[in-house]
C-alpha cells in the first residue's frame, strides 16, 4: 500500500483517518478528492484533486498508479429529518460516488489492487432476538437497510475484476468530539443521561481509535474481502451506554427517559434508529487477527 486514494478525507473520520495513515506509514502517498478549491491545503505526502459525482467528473491529475482505494464519501444519515428529498440524497451520495470510484478504477485506475468502503451496520436492521448479526445475514426491508444494500452493490462489479473488495459495515463511531457522543454533550452539560424509549435496545459500537485501525487493517489483511462489521465485542444497552459516556466526565448521572412517540415528533422516522435493537457481532475482524484497543466502554 504506497499510493491510496480517499473520498470523504475532509469529514470527520476521514479527516482523522489520514492522519492515521500518515503515521502508520512514512512511505505512502495520499490523495484526498475534494469537492471545493477551498477544502486544498499543502501538507506533505497528500495530494488533493477535484471530482464532482453529480456531474461524473474525477480530475485528471489524480495519480493512475494508486493501489488502494478507501472509500468514505457521503451524506450524513443523522444530519437532518428523512424527508423524500432528504432519502434521495442519503442514497444518491453513496450510490453515485461509488459508480464514479468503480468507472474510474476501470477505465484509469487499472493498478488498483484493494477498494475498501464504507457501510453501515444499518444494513442489518431490527433484531427480534438478542443473537448477534454476523456479515451472512442479509439484509432488511428498511430504508437503512436498502441504502446499504445499493450502496454494496454498486461496488460488486469491481469484485469480477479481481479487485479486492471489502464493506465496512460500521455501527456507532464513539468519540467526544463528533457523532453522537458529540451531541450528548449537551445533555451531558446538566448531568443528564437520556434514555432513548425504554433503554433497552443493543447499540453495537466502535471507538473512532479502533474504526480507523480497522480500516488500515482491512486495506493491508489480503485475506480479508466482503462484509466487515465494525463494532466493538461488547455492544451495550442504550441507557447504560449513555450513561457510561456521561460518567467519563461527571462521577453523578441522572437518567432521562425519552418517550418514543417523542422521539418520533422530533425526528421522524429518523427515531428508529435511536429505538432499534441491533446486536452485531466482531467476530470474523477478531478471528481476521485484529485486536481492539476499546473491546468494552470501560476501555474509552
Amino acid at each position: 500500500m504506497k499510493n491510496i486514494l480517499v473520498s470523504g478525507g475532509t469529514g470527520f473520520v476521514g479527516t482523522k483517518l489520514v492522519n492515521h495513515l500518515l503515521n502508520a506509514f512514512h512511505d505512502v502517498q495520499i490523495t484526498v478528492l475534494i469537492r471545493n478549491e477551498k477544502d486544498r491545503q499543502e501538507r506533505s505526502r497528500v495530494r488533493y484533486c477535484i471530482w464532482n459525482v453529480k456531474e461524473g467528473f474525477i480530475s485528471s491529475d489524480v495519480p493512475n498508479d494508486i493501489d488502494t482505494i478507501i472509500h468514505l464519501a457521503g451524506a450524513s444519515i443523522a444530519e437532518k429529518r428523512w424527508t423524500k428529498k432528504r432519502k434521495k440524497v442519503l442514497l444518491e451520495s453513496r450510490t453515485q460516488s461509488t459508480k464514479l470510484l468503480v468507472d474510474w478504477v476501470k477505465t484509469t485506475g487499472k493498478r488498483v489492487k484493494t477498494f475498501v468502503s464504507a457501510s453501515a451496520i444499518g444494513w442489518y436492521g431490527e433484531a427480534t432476538t438478542d443473537r448477534a448479526f454476523v456479515e451472512e445475514d442479509p439484509a432488511a426491508n428498511d430504508f437503512l437497510a436498502h441504502v446499504c444494500a445499493e450502496w454494496e452493490a454498486a461496488a460488486r462489479p469491481l469484485v469480477a475484476t479481481n479487485v479486492r473488495t471489502v464493506w465496512i459495515r460500521t455501527g456507532l463511531v464513539l468519540h467526544p468530539d463528533g457523532g453522537m457522543w458529540k451531541e450528548m454533550k449537551k445533555a451531558f452539560a446538566f448531568r443528564v443521561a437520556p434514555r432513548f424509549g425504554n433503554g433497552k435496545q443493543v447499540f453495537s459500537w466502535i471507538s473512532l481509535d479502533d474504526l480507523l485501525r480497522l480500516y488500515t487493517f482491512a486495506a493491508v489483511t489480503p485475506t480479508i474481502a466482503g462484509a466487515l462489521n465494525a463494532v466493538a465485542p461488547k455492544p451495550e444497552q442504550q441507557a447504560i451506554l449513555t450513561k457510561k459516556l456521561l460518567k467519563k466526565t461527571s462521577s453523578f448521572a441522572i437518567g432521562m427517559p425519552i418517550p418514543a412517540l417523542a422521539l418520533k415528533i422530533g425526528l421522524g422516522e429518523l427515531s428508529q434508529e435511536l429505538l432499534k435493537h441491533a446486536p452485531v457481532s466482531s467476530k470474523k475482524a477478531e478471528e481476521a487477527g485484529f485486536t481492539f484497543l476499546h473491546p468494552t466502554l470501560d476501555d474509552l
